[in-house]
């Protein structure tokens, strides 16, 4: 049962982990770029948000490290809340991606547009996104804060059960030789 219950805590810490940049969004040519997009946290909700940028030679001359990526998100209903995001090496998780952290402020659906820019070399990408509104229940932290009291719910049953199984041997063990 211990090994059981380390291996589920384990299983359930590395799939609480994301890749380098989160949930691959697109990834798509876009002038002389290939230009992939990931997002996090997934599913994306109202509040804090993480946009990550990859950027290739299209012809296969690897990753694009000095280019400078914008990214604009504007709801699709047409609102005025426009976000302009600069995307950089410091935000991101990896050396190979540029990326924008900010604050998700509406639910609904959002265009992207990723802008790629190298000297005279431009790229863009455009895509939408679903934004959920915030809840405790789509949110990482409460379910694995929510999985601490079912490991104590089951060593507490493993704890009970053996003292039962144990009890019940030592109980036939005293009448057969008693």
């Amino acid at each position: 049962m211990r090994k059981f219950l380390i291996v589920a805590v384990f299983a359930l810490w590395a799939a609480s982990a994301f890749a380098d940049g989160g949930r691959l969004r697109f990834r798509q040519q876009a002038g002389d770029f290939i230009v992939t997009l990931f997002t996090t946290p997934d599913p994306l909700t109202v509040g804090q948000a993480d946009f990550s940028v990859a950027v290739e030679q299209a012809n296969g001359g690897g990753v694009v490290q000095d280019a400078d990526v914008s990214i604009m998100l504007t709801p699709a209903s047409g609102g005025d809340a426009m976000l302009m995001l600069h995307a950089t090496h410091g935000a991101a998780t990896s050396r190979f991606l540029q990326a924008a952290n900010f604050s998700m402020p509406n639910s609904g659906i959002w265009n992207v547009k990723v802008v790629v820019q190298r000297g005279t070399q431009t790229g863009e990408c455009v895509t939408q996104v679903k934004v959920l509104p915030f809840s405790p229940l789509t949110d990482r932290i409460f379910w694995q804060i929510a999985v601490i009291p079912l490991f104590v719910l089951l060593f507490a049953f493993h704890r009970w059960r053996k003292r039962v199984f144990f009890g019940k041997r030592l109980r036939e063990r005293h009448a057969v030789g008693g």
